[in-house]
């Protein structure tokens, strides 16, 4: 204890040690000449020393004089002082002391002053203004201007102690640290040199170019440059904050990766995860694990989410859900632009977009275009129109109201509408579906039934969207020519289309039908109110469908080339050889509308060669030909037929028990056929009409059937799979072939039998 107080006595009357104030960061010191190949002493007994005076045991715990302009020594008693003034340069193993001036008391304690340099191996370097050292402890203490030196970091503080054993520097007064242009500072800190790892403790503070750096303890990678988080920690950047409680942060690499309770905060974005990864160059953050991503009008979850600051793309992977102020998005993965307010989904996807819902493997959204492509098992529902449609590709626009569906299970697509607590199933080639420009004009024309002679052909039709309606008088097209591809992929038909605009001289056929407007008073053939929606209603929807379409519902099945219905007046329309079936009978014409009222089956309208055929037992059949017809249902059900110009009937007449007593054949103008549990109960004829009874045994079956006859039951579609087939070939129009199986009795057959 008395040689502390000696040196210590020393040191403080010519040292430095009690200069007050915080030192500013100097510029890196010069490092003096080292010889560190000059060798230690041997060990010599002191000069002078008493006798039975014993040198330390250990040679090596005690400091060599390797040189000194001037030199000295005294005795005090059993101690033994050295002064020693000018270039000192003193050594213990590989630590080299440097100094202007210094004491040594017994070979072992050293009190310096003036440019001090402890120079530990290869690599340490270390200055002050003066030190004491521990040659036993192998301990330096430095104050005042002190710098640590290793490689390109330095480290600045008033007061550091170096244990030279552990090769750790510990300062408690405060200190910074730099890294070319990193700054780091704190209150307390260890310095391992010998791993070149430091430990930061208190109000730590870390200054980069790209960032500022706030926690309580921190752990700094010095020879990979790499932070370690240890404590809260929030990070700084000119526009975003990152908040972790554990994680590291590679500076030159501009690289992290923060594993417990990441937190992201740009702006109104916030981002939270189990683990999130940033990358500096990229600007972009990853997160991984019950990822969530939100601004003022998105938020979206994924098990891990990838978002660019740059481009302002985010990719949502694995149970991926996206909500925006548009829609709702949910599927494996789920790329999400909010520059441009694009997205693309990939793996299976389920979009919820106002009333509209779609599911399919992948979907692309242009927001320019305002088109959603789908592909892959498309499912696409509208619960306001009670619309669905399954396809295999699928073209898409809210906004325009518009669909184009093609592919899927064998090659076609299917629609189905849900009607009177049923559904109808329609399939075809291809389903087109849009929202006319001018609902208003739509209203005012039949827009498929142009002409007695109108045989739509309907050729990829998607005419342009930005056309305005024509205040011209349209002219009807030629018959040979097809209607003109248009050039864009997604525009919807204008009022003045062909498929929507008859020629002027056609009278709407809707509002004044000549069947409706036909004097008998049994038949009224006025449009229901309840079919006819506000002609200023924008709620307007144009289906079409091409080629081969086959219509399925459960008391109604039809095939046709072509096919359109409108929403506006809740009408299908049926072209090229259109063929229907409404349980026992067949309906036939150029073109066919069907009529629904309060979502059902209300007319069926026969335009041109109109041909009704209905068998009960498909052995004899009753057969309603005419110019033109109009088929009444109630609930569904086959009630009345009128038919109008050149109207003829071959009718099968039944006695109570339902056995045929002879065939009424009847030619007229015009006539009413009355039915009832789908068979004909009676006909009215109306204009002169000319009528011929033939017993059953002597009519002539096959001589009955009127030209044009034609009883395709082959074509007729039996379920919802049979629309999905591939197409079949009609048959001829006069089939000759008969059944050959015992037909019904007639009224012969029951006398002869004693009936």
């Amino acid at each position: 204890m008395r040689h502390i107080f000696i040196i210590l006595g020393l040191f403080f009357a010519f040292s430095a040690y009690g200069q007050k104030g915080k030192p500013t960061v100097p510029t890196t010191p010069k490092p003096p000449t080292i010889r560190p190949n000059i060798p230690a002493p041997t060990t010599r007994p002191l000069p002078n020393a008493k006798p039975g005076a014993q040198p330390p045991q250990n040679a090596s715990d005690f400091i060599n004089i390797l040189f000194s302009d001037e030199f000295s020594f005294n005795l005090i008693g059993l101690d033994t002082l050295k002064k020693l003034n000018g270039d000192v340069e003193l050594n213990q193993d590989d630590i080299y002391l440097f100094c202007d001036s210094a004491i040594i008391l017994n070979s072992q304690r050293v009190a310096a002053k003036g440019n001090f340099i402890l120079q530990h191996g290869d690599s340490t370097t270390i200055f002050s203004d003066s030190a004491l050292y521990q040659a036993d402890k192998r301990i330096a203490d430095l104050f005042v201007n002190v710098s640590l030196v290793r490689g390109n970091q330095k480290l600045f503080t008033d007061h550091l102690t170096y244990d030279a054993n552990t090769k750790i520097a510990r300062y408690t007064t405060g200190a910074t640290l730099t890294d070319d242009s990193t700054y780091l500072t704190s209150v307390k800190g260890y310095y391992h040199t010998a791993t070149d790892e430091i430990f930061f403790r208190e109000k730590v503070v870390v200054e980069s170019p790209d960032f500022t750096l706030r926690t309580d303890t921190l752990k700094f990678l010095a020879d990979v440059k790499t932070v370690i988080f240890v404590a809260p920690t929030l990070i700084l950047q000119d526009t975003a904050k990152i908040y972790t409680e554990g994680g590291f942060y590679n500076i030159p690499n501009k690289k992290g990766s923060f594993n417990k309770n990441p937190q992201y905060l740009k702006g109104d974005q916030k981002a939270w995860a189990q683990r999130m990864e940033y990358d500096g160059f990229k600007e972009e953050i990853t997160l991984i694990g019950d990822a969530h991503f939100e601004d003022s009008t998105t938020n979206a979850t994924a098990n891990r989410i990838v978002y660019n600051e740059r481009t302002g793309v985010t990719v949502l992977q694995g149970n991926a859900h996206i909500v925006d102020d548009k829609r709702n998005i949910t599927g494996d993965t789920v790329t999400y632009d909010s520059k441009k307010g694009t997205y693309a989904t990939r793996g299976r996807a389920h979009i919820v977009d106002g009333s509209q819902i779609l599911d399919a493997h992948k979907v692309d959204y242009d927001k320019d275009r305002e088109v959603g492509i789908a592909q892959g098992n498309v499912i696409l529902q509208d619960t306001t129109e009670k619309l669905t449609v399954v396809c295999e590709f699928a073209e898409h626009s809210k906004s325009k109201n518009y669909f184009k569906a093609s592919g899927g299970k064998t090659g076609r697509p299917l629609l189905i509408k849900e009607i009177d607590k049923d559904s109808i199933y329609i399939s075809a080639d291809t389903l087109l579906s849009f929202e006319p420009v001018d609902t208003l004009a739509a209203a005012k024309t039949d827009s498929l039934i142009a002409s007695p002679s109108d045989s739509v052909s309907i050729k990829n039709e998607v005419p342009s969207v930005a056309q305005k309606p024509d205040k011209q008088p349209v002219k009807k097209p030629k018959k040979q020519a097809e209607p003109a591809i248009p050039q864009k992929l997604f525009e919807i038909p204008t009022v003045k289309d062909s498929l929507q605009t008859p020629p002027p001289a056609v009278k709407d056929s809707l509002r004044t039908d000549s069947l409706a407007m036909a004097p008998n008073p049994e038949v009224s053939g006025q449009v229901p109110q309840s079919a006819i929606r506000n002609p200023q209603s924008k709620d307007n929807r144009i289906i079409l469908a091409y080629h081969d379409v086959r219509i399925f519902k459960s008391d109604l099945q039809a095939i046709c080339d072509s096919l359109s219905y409108s929403s506006l007046d809740s009408t299908f329309r049926l072209f090229q050889k259109p063929l229907i079936w409404s349980d026992t009978s067949q309906f036939s014409a150029d073109t066919v509308r069907i009529q629904l009222a309060n979502d059902k089956i209300d007319k069926i309208f026969l335009r041109q060669n109109s041909f009704i055929v209905n068998s009960p037992d498909e052995f004899f059949f009753n057969q309603i030909k005419g110019k033109n017809s109009v088929a009444l249902f109630d609930s569904s059900e086959l009630r009345k037929v009128r038919v109008e110009g050149n109207a003829e009937s071959v009718y099968y007449a039944l006695d109570d028990d339902k056995a045929y007593i002879g065939v009424n054949k009847t030619i007229c103008s015009e006539m009413l056929i009355l039915f009832g549990n789908n068979e004909v109960e009676g006909i009215k004829f109306y204009t002169q009409p000319k009528a011929t009874l033939f017993p059953m045994e002597k009519a002539d079956h096959e001589g009955l059937k009127m030209p044009g006859f034609s009883w395709q039951i082959e074509r007729r579609p039996q379920s919802v799979e049979d629309l999905l087939k591939p197409k079949v070939v009609a048959l001829p129009l006069n089939p000759t072939t008969v059944p050959t199986a015992p037909g019904p009795s007639v009224e012969g057959e029951k006398k002869e039998s004693g009936k």
